[in-house]
């Protein structure tokens, strides 16, 4: 047979393969099996992928914490698969990698904004080959990461797995990251939400977006462009929500006319959970499942997820006559494809020794390197830190002595499925709400068989039931199943060496000189807390208080995650009031935010010596933090988001349009205090200094030329440190709105004690490319502005020059410039 025979071209082998297909073993490659619970496709297997299927979700909720076994079950189904289906198809196992693979003991990673606070697309590269090389040993072959999303909203619950809000920082990190997670066709990487997902009204996730035709080109699409011809990215998964009125998983508009036309994407496009059915049951823009299946397989969704709940329609729909069988070919085409170049056909099974891979100290040591450079000092008044040695301590705050709020919500510790008393609390939680929902929809037959039948909405008496139902699911004892019933547990059994900030604390400084207290809890004071504090400040010498949220879209007290967006985007109460009453104390505060959100700390920065954002540094994270302010590591990261003061003023962020004659100013609200951010875009502090100068530029350039720049970057402190040089262009007159300041390269210097290094970049005219008024895409002549500067409000050199000849019609992008570093 052609399609087994690896000699053949993968066409020949999918056109050979098609034609032996009947319509069901078609449709079935067109959807996903679900294994949550572990075993419970393994043990339906021979009902539920008789035909085959397209995908299988194994997230980490699948996990029973039994390794050893759960390795077994994913190569029991894809076993039956090869030797027991008609065709033998093999299935595409698919996990999370944002924060290292979403497997238990697996490696686990600072999240995305972690990694873009580094700026060194590099170290997201090296991150990309480690969750690689531990998904596929484990059986994985396709991963739902990285969000190349623009985060331009506090409120939305997961900036912390976004690399920030700038179209080039994102795309820098996202395609370097796809490179080290993809290798050589050896796993296939997700782009995601395409598109506009955390641009939602009110940072509502999933909500509606509204977004011209030339911001979502220009701004929202380049990430995703990026990916598709720099990275060859094999998949994009759609967005929750609706876009311009259209619910997004079934535009044609969308994911065809814009992402396969207009970008030029041509792998594999996948259902974000759920998103297909939302089509029917949110935004009503189809009838019923049958008829949202339809939409969406039409408007180019390859594959429906994590079920099937409106693609097993499609069978019926064809043999109605209601939907033409070239639809489904143009579809299976593209996941037949992808399983060819991924050569499951040939190696369906893990590849390589996972726990040898997981035992490995270097990738400890690259999460390590990454926390420590994701780290950004905000604030160090009078230089109080590093911490000289000897000072008694007085540790505070929610986030002091714990381990679990390191990591992110996509994480195997984050996502690790508890059961807990507190989904008792309220049908009002969104994590029951979703369950709730799915449980309506894709459960209805078996709510039909205890009684339970509605047509449309089940009664309230039926929805108490099912409620109660569903929480009871949830707090039953399932220890023969698992074998961890907390996430505290889960961090102790997989990741031993996690230490807290208070252990790595008195590890250093000795516990006599370190006084714990920890005061408040994230969201709930601790009675007699504050006294606590008080009395533990009084006998310090300085106070470190650890403060922040925690990530999750399952525990019901956090603060941020998947479905927890939050309209607070400060500090809880208790915190704050605790705070007040620490400041009153005049010891020296040092405050430490761990979140994954951008906190606005506007009174806590006021007031404290220190500020330094963490976000969420994963099992090396407390001994990063202990690093960075004790000096043994100096401090390099920078913001990739703009820190507003207060809600009123999202959104606020770097490349927005000009409002003003003045290129800093922001708004003009009645208070002036409110005009300018909190902290602005790429901005963050070192315990050395950086002297800029000698700033050579070409003072004309061709639309489709090259801007040649080069200066000189002098570490003129005492210690040696890394900065991230940044450049920035603004075009002075232009036929549409252009940025302010349009970042358009960047690089991470190392540089000793009183080193000089040369900085050269070359900045492609295309990079500027943009859609005038006619939507053509076009590079404009016309005079220009660039900026050099340690972040994008403290510029240090500034140039002209010119762009000249005629228009340019531009096809595509150009995604990057180019950076030389050399010693002097």
């Amino acid at each position: 047979m052609i399609y087994k025979d690896a000699s053949k071209s993968i066409q020949e082998r999918v056109e050979d393969l098609i034609g032996r297909m009947t319509l069901k073993e078609k449709v079935a490659q067109l959807y996903c099996a679900n294994s949550y619970g572990g075993e419970s496709v393994y043990d339906s297997r021979t009902e539920k992928l008789k035909d085959g299927i397209g995908t299988v979700s194994f997230l980490n909720d699948s996990f029973t914490g039994d390794l050893k076994k759960d390795k077994e079950t994913i190569r029991g189904i894809q076993k039956f698969l090869v030797e027991e289906t008609r065709l033998g198809i093999p299935g595409l196992f698919h996990s999370e990698g944002i924060a290292g693979a979403q497997i238990p003991a697996a490696t686990t990673f600072p999240q995305s904004l972690n990694l873009a606070s580094t700026w060194d697309p590099e170290l997201a590269q090296k991150m990309g080959k480690v969750v690689k090389k531990q998904l596929t040993a484990f059986g994985f072959k396709a991963v739902h990461s990285p969000l190349f999303d623009l985060s331009r909203d506090p409120r939305f619950g997961r900036v912390g797995e976004t690399y920030g809000e700038d179209p080039y920082l994102v795309a820098q990190m996202g395609v370097s990251f796809v490179k080290g997670v993809q290798g050589d066709n050896e796993v296939m990487a997700t782009a995601k939400h395409f598109v506009g997902y955390g641009n939602a009204e009110g940072g509502r996730g999933g909500g509606e977006q509204q977004i011209s035709d030339r911001k979502l080109l220009d701004s929202y699409c380049f990430p995703f462009e990026a990916a598709i011809h720099e990275a060859n990215i094999k998949a994009v998964m759609n967005s929750y929500g609706m876009l311009n009125d259209q619910a997004v998983s079934t535009s044609k508009w969308l994911l065809t006319d814009i992402l396969r036309n207009k970008l030029g994407f041509q792998g594999l496009v996948v259902a974000d959970y759920g998103s297909v059915t939302h089509a029917f049951l949110r935004y009503r823009v189809a009838e019923d499942a049958k008829e949202a299946g339809i939409l969406a397989l039409k408007a180019g969704m390859d594959i429906e997820q994590p079920g099937n709940q409106c693609y097993q329609h499609l069978v019926e729909a064809v043999e109605s006559g209601e939907l033409d069988e070239a639809h489904i070919d143009i579809s299976l085409r593209r996941v037949l494809e992808t399983k060819f170049t991924l050569g499951l056909f040939e190696n369906p099974y893990e590849d390589g020794d996972f726990f040898n891979e997981i035992k490995k100290a270097e990738n400890a040591e690259l999460s390590l390197e990454i926390a420590e450079k994701s780290m950004v000092l905000v604030k160090n008044e009078d230089n109080i830190l590093p911490l000289q040695k000897n000072l008694k301590i007085a540790l505070i705050g929610p986030n002091s002595d714990t381990k679990t709020n390191f990591f992110g919500g996509y994480s195997s510790v984050g996502s690790a499925s508890t059961k807990s008393s507190d989904f008792d609390k309220s049908e009002e939680d969104t994590f029951l709400r979703m369950l709730y929902t799915g449980t309506i929809t894709d459960n209805k037959e078996s709510l039909k068989s205890i009684g339970i039948e509605f047509e449309d909405q089940p009664t309230p008496e039926q929805k108490e039931i099912i409620m109660n139902m569903i929480r009871q699911n949830l707090n039953s004892d399932d220890s023969s199943n698992r074998v961890y019933k907390t996430n505290e547990e889960f961090v102790q059994l997989f990741y031993p060496d996690c230490k807290s900030v208070k252990e790595v604390l008195e590890d250093e400084f000795g516990k006599d000189h370190v006084f714990h207290a920890k005061g408040c809890n994230m969201f709930k004071a601790i009675e007699g807390g504050i006294e606590s504090v008080k009395a533990a400040v009084q006998q310090a010498d300085i106070v470190i208080a650890l403060l922040g949220g925690k990530e999750s879209m399952i525990d019901p007290e956090a603060t941020c995650g998947e479905n927890k967006d939050n309209i607070n985007i400060g500090l809880e109460k208790p915190q704050l009031e605790m705070m007040e009453e620490v400041f009153k104390l005049n010891k020296p505060v040092i405050s430490v935010i761990i979140d994954g959100r951008p906190l606005s700390t506007p009174f806590v920065s006021e007031h404290s010596k220190a500020v330094l954002y963490s976000w969420l540094p994963a099992q090396s994270g407390a001994n990063a933090i202990v690093n960075i302010l004790t000096g043994k590591k100096n401090p390099s990261g920078k913001l990739p988001v703009t820190i507003v003061k207060e809600a009123g003023q999202i959104p606020m962020y770097n490349s927005r349009l000009p409002l003003f004659i003045d290129i800093n100013e922001w708004a003009q609200y009645i208070k002036t205090n409110q005009n300018t951010p909190l902290y602005p875009f790429g901005h963050g502090l070192s315990y050395t200094q950086f002297e800029y100068s000698d700033l050579v530029h070409d003072g004309t350039v061709q639309p489709d030329g090259e801007l040649s720049i080069e200066f000189k970057l002098r570490n003129v402190g005492q210690i040696t440190g890394d900065e991230v040089v940044q450049v920035y262009i603004r075009d002075r007159t232009s036929s549409v709105a252009r940025p302010v300041k349009q970042l358009v390269g960047f690089a991470r210097v190392t540089l000793d004690v009183n080193e000089t290094k040369n900085i050269s970049f070359k900045v492609n005219m295309k990079q500027l490319a943009f859609h005038d008024l006619n939507m053509e895409q076009i590079v404009e002549p016309g005079k220009m502005e660039v900026f050099i500067g340690a972040s994008s409000q403290d510029i240090r050199l500034k140039g002209d020059f010119e762009i000249i000849g005629d228009k340019l019609i531009v096809d595509r992008k150009v995604f990057s410039s180019k950076v030389m570093i050399s010693t002097l």
